[in-house]
């Protein structure tokens, strides 16, 4: 498959350098188009690495004379990028002392010993985090703790018992629902934000986001509780205080919460409040070239300059290059391509020709227009990079609403959110990856479960984005 979709690629790509512009089609969008069906092609089935093909436009857009080098590399710079790259770094700090882990057990010490209780803990702790840091490392973090529990409510090392593949996949559930949350949750939301700024000079606040992205996790966690513990798998076992005594025992062996633990929370709550109350700074304090992405790496150097106040280690500071360095550097580098992608399509003129294309789909309800796009995008996310996708229709979505006499946001909002709801296959989400290595549950188990999760996700981001949308974001 990877060989295949290298070869199309760039067989697309030449039969543009090839072939006449069609009719209407500026010569610029042409071979815009002709770089896009390149990357489209390699993103999708992976011919070369992700972030590999997220550098192409930096040698070929100036190699045919659509832009500079100055031009096509400033996208990889921009704001958004760092502010994510900032929110990398703040998350790393909370992992190198297992803060979070600590509030993960924290969490499941007061759900109860029922089983479904068990798994809506799981899921609300893992939801929680994974707005902050990224669902693989929520994931991999709280697996070895729920098969552990599972082993015990269910008293057998058998694999695939229903409870436990419930547990699992409610993990990898809310793992990538949690991400929904924040502007740094998930990077399709972090791409939407920059695509928006740099195209079209709407700015996407931190707490802005958080009014439309919250509601979702809230609304979609309880929905793949429910959708779980009630209609895919149907477990009898019944509540267990060896399980509840087990988390008790487990976060009793980390001791009391240590120095570093608490200067690391207290420096995250900090920065969390600095986001918040962001416009009140502004306003009172005098600081009008504050925004989210100056306070995310003033947060992250932060990290850097407290003393960790560790017994073991006198000099620690609560964060070091070597931990900070594990950083997804290949997602940045996905970012600035897709963002780079993203300004040729527009400035090209491409954008505006798929628009007038689609017209005819303009007639439709903007209800209608927005639960189809959430559908194909969830549905064609299960089997492409959610980050690629998003990078790959923004452009396109925005073309068509602005030909269509909406706010590109309207279209794109609901697209961002849905990128990040593919519940069906393993390699749809790192997180469904990660479950399905544990071999606790198989691909049709999978999809059994997941399918329901994506009706719900459609209905869900359809009906949220139609009625908060315009009023969070345009205030209308």
């Amino acid at each position: 498959m990877r060989n295949i979709g290298l070869v199309l690629g760039v067989l697309v790509f030449v039969l543009t350098l090839l072939l006449p512009a069609p009719e209407g089609m500026t010569e610029a969008a042409w071979l815009t188009a002709g770089v896009g069906l390149l990357m489209a092609f390699w993103w999708a089935t992976e011919a070369v690495p992700v972030p590999v093909t997220s550098l192409v436009p930096i040698i070929l857009f100036p190699l045919l004379g659509q832009a500079s080098v100055k031009e096509i590399t400033a996208p990889y710079a921009h704001p958004v990028i760092y502010l994510l790259f900032g929110g990398f770094i703040i998350a790393t700090a909370l992992e190198r002392w297992n803060l979070h882990r600590r509030l993960a057990l924290n969490v499941l010490t007061r759900v109860g010993n029922h089983p479904s209780a068990i798994v809506g803990g799981f899921m609300a702790a893992t939801a929680f985090l994974s707005m902050w840091i990224s669902n693989t490392a929520t994931t991999i973090m709280m697996i070895p703790i729920a098969l552990s529990i599972a082993h015990v409510i269910t008293n057998s090392d058998e694999k695939g018992n229903s409870f436990t593949i419930c547990l699992v996949l409610g993990i990898a559930y809310a793992a990538s629902i949690g991400g929904l949350g924040t502007i740094i949750g998930t990077p399709p939301n972090a791409m939407l934000a920059a695509f928006m700024s740099e195209n079209y000079g709407v700015e996407i606040g931190f707490v802005q986001w958080m009014t439309f992205g919250v509601p979702a996790v809230l609304l979609l966690v309880p929905a793949a509780w429910f959708v779980l513990t009630k209609i895919a798998f149907n477990f009898k076992f019944e509540a267990s205080q060896e399980a509840n005594d087990l988390v008790v025992n487990e976060l009793s062996a980390m001791g009391r919460i240590s120095t570093p633990e608490k200067r690391t929370a207290l420096a995250f709550l900090v920065i969390a409040l600095a986001w918040i109350t962001r416009p009140l700074i502004q306003k009172h304090l005098g600081f009008t070239a504050l925004n989210d992405t100056i306070i995310a790496i003033a947060g992250a150097v932060m990290m850097f300059l407290i003393p960790a106040g560790d017994d073991k280690d006198k000099s620690a500071r609560l964060l070091n290059w070597q931990t900070a360095e594990r950083i997804p550097w290949g997602v940045l580098i996905l970012f600035g391509g897709g963002l780079s992608l993203a300004s040729m399509v527009s400035k090209s003129g491409l954008a505006a020709w798929i628009g007038d294309g689609l017209a005819s789909l303009t007639v439709f309800h903007l209800l209608i227009l927005i639960t189809s796009i959430v559908t194909i995008v969830i549905f064609l996310t299960e089997l492409t990079s959610n980050t690629a996708t998003t990078a790959a229709l923004l452009p396109i979505l925005g073309g068509i609403a602005v030909n269509a006499g909406f706010d590109p946001i309207l279209l794109t909002a609901p697209m961002a959110l849905a990128a990040s709801c593919a519940f069906m296959l393993p390699v749809a989400t790192a997180p469904n990856a990660i479950v399905y290595a544990t071999d606790e549950v198989s691909i049709v188990q999978m999809a059994k479960a997941g399918v329901y999760l994506n009706i719900a996700a459609i209905v869900v981001i359809s009906l949220l984005s139609y009625a908060l949308v315009a009023r969070i974001f345009l205030g209308g």
